[in-house]
């Protein structure tokens, strides 16, 4: 059983302050996440609010069947899945911060070294270009590329949070890569 299996435990048990814990651990990742998703910092914020709360309401039912982290990115999932449905998709970079009123989500991975303006420019046209195949991929192939590339999860992983065999993870991740080459390959 892993440590935030052992902390959510803690919570089913009522210590409030192991909630804390799983709180300040994920709150970032999860807004991130569910961020690339729906391309709105509000709205992330507004859907990880109810991954806490229904994590929280449900923790008298909690089992660690899985990793703690497999538990809630797959309630993210579903939830930024569910705000899809309800309206049109937009177009969110997988790179750069998404700005708000309230500030930024920063980078998870922050660019160290200062680049030169031509460098912005082709880095920024590239991005879009990536941005877009991505944005154009089905949800599941999409999914699996955010989980993977941008949250670091393994292939495992993906297939618990997917409902997944690691073979047609293996299979979605290999399809998705094909189509985002194919897709950027046009553009050349």
């Amino acid at each position: 059983m892993d440590s935030d299996s052992e902390v959510m435990l803690r919570v089913k048990k009522g210590e409030i302050a192991a909630f804390n814990q799983i709180l300040e651990k994920y709150q970032r990742p999860i807004i991130n996440f569910i961020c690339r998703f729906v391309g709105s910092r509000e709205e992330a914020e507004e859907i990880a609010q109810e991954v806490f709360l229904r994590i929280y309401l449900a923790r008298g039912r909690y089992r660690p069947k899985a990793k703690f982290s497999t538990y809630i990115y797959r309630i993210a999932k579903n939830l930024s899945l569910n705000s899809l449905r309800k309206k049109r998709p937009q177009i969110v970079s997988l790179d750069k911060p998404i700005s708000g009123e309230e500030g930024e989500i920063e980078r998870e991975f922050p660019n160290s070294h200062q680049i030169s303006p031509a460098e912005a420019l082709e880095k920024k046209e590239i991005q879009l270009l990536v941005k877009k195949a991505l944005d154009s991929l089905p949800i599941p192939q999409k999914t699996a590329i955010i989980l993977n590339r941008y949250n670091d999860l393994s292939y495992e992983e993906i297939g618990k949070i997917m409902n997944l065999s690691l073979p047609a993870v293996k299979s979605l991740l290999h399809r998705a890569k094909e189509n985002l080459k194919e897709k950027i390959s046009e553009t050349f």
